[in-house]
This record gives structure tokens, sequence and C-alpha cells, in this order.
């Protein structure tokens, strides 16, 4: 039976000591997914950001060969889109702020640190849900055969994450 628990409580710290850098590392994606780039200062700054989607939404409604209508449908769904992610990029980093500030801190506070997490995974939903909308409001403006050109561009480019777009 002590050999049972000693193994559960050695798993247990395990699972403590992985779950920090993943946390952080969960954190800092959601941070770098948010914003379109690594998010330490090695991305565009927020206008060369906001000029590189909007070629890369060009780009892509030229591939499919859009429509003025479809074109007049679209942009302003990405829009918005870019205005949520904004949102959630801001509460991202105040949630990295204050995961980090809980970590330098002289005691830990697991309970605190826990809501951090539980409010990092939060937002991360938040920003998936919100993308995946916008992707179906896109598709739903587009024709199947325009979709398909799409997702052959991104699989002739490996899934990789700029597509080629």
């Amino acid at each position: 039976m002590t050999d049972t628990n000693s193994h559960q409580s050695k798993g247990r710290r395990w699972w403590l000591l992985l779950a920090l850098p993943v946390a952080l590392a969960g954190v800092h994606v959601a941070r770098a997914w948010a914003f379109g780039g690594p998010g330490m200062g090695f991305g565009p700054e927020e206008g060369e950001h906001e000029a590189f989607m909007q070629r890369r939404l060009e780009k892509a409604l030229d591939l499919v060969k859009a429509t003025d209508t479809q074109r007049a449908a679209i942009k302003p769904i990405i829009q918005q889109l870019a205005t949520d992610l904004k949102s959630i990029h801001k509460q991202h980093g105040q949630l990295h702020k204050a995961m980090l500030d809980a970590f330098a801190a002289t005691t830990l506070d697991a309970a605190g640190i826990e809501n951090l997490r539980v409010q990092a995974s939060a937002l991360m939903d938040q920003a998936s849900k919100t993308i995946t909308t916008a992707l179906v409001q896109v598709g739903n403006i587009l024709t199947v055969d325009q979709r398909q050109t799409l997702i052959q561009q991104m699989r002739n480019h490996g899934g990789h994450r700029h597509h080629g777009l």
C-alpha cells in the first residue's frame, strides 16, 4: 500500500513539474496566436501587423477570385475578428503579467495560480470560438470551389503558419 502511495505521490510531483512550463507555454502560445507574432518583441508592430494581415486577406481573396460582393461581405467579418482578437490579446497580456507576478512572489499561491490558469484557458477557448465563428461566416460567403482552392493552397504549403497567403 505504501509503495502505491509513494508511486502516486511521485506521479503527482511529475505532473506539477510539467504543469508549470506547459501553463506558461500555453499562455505564451495564446498571446502569439492571438496577435500573429511570437509575442516577445520579434513580431511586427501593431500597424505593421494590420497591414500585413490586410495584404494576406487581399491575396486570399484574389486567389479565390472573390467577387466584389463577396469582398464587401468578408472584409467587415475579418475587421471584427481583428478587433476581437486585439481585445483578447490585451486581456492575455494582463494575465501574462499576473502569472509572472504570481511566480515571482516569495510564497506561491497555488489557488491563485490555478485561477490564472483557468482564466488563460478560458481566454484561449474564447479566441478559438471567435476565430471559428469568423471562419464559418466567411466560409458561408465563399463557394465550395473557392473554399477548396484555399484548402488546396494550405495543403500545398504543408499547413504551415502562413499558408503561402
